[in-house]
């Protein structure tokens, strides 16, 4: 439901997520894919392939 006008009352925000965020960087030389999941202590995994490398993305 959208409103029109701000709210008063008070607003929840989640902070435990239930998913794995993603990130792919593609250049004609290097991929470089991120991610941070739950449960990790927020830390995010970071991974370099040569480009063009499908079976080493499969691998991650």
């Amino acid at each position: 439901m959208l409103l029109d006008h701000p709210s008063d009352g008070p607003t929840a925000i989640r902070t435990q997520f239930g998913a794995i965020f993603v990130s792919l960087e593609l250049s004609r030389s290097n991929w470089l894919i991120t991610s941070l999941s739950p449960g990790k202590g927020e830390k995010m995994s970071r991974h370099s392939l040569t480009a063009g490398d499908v079976a080493g993305l499969m691998k991650l």
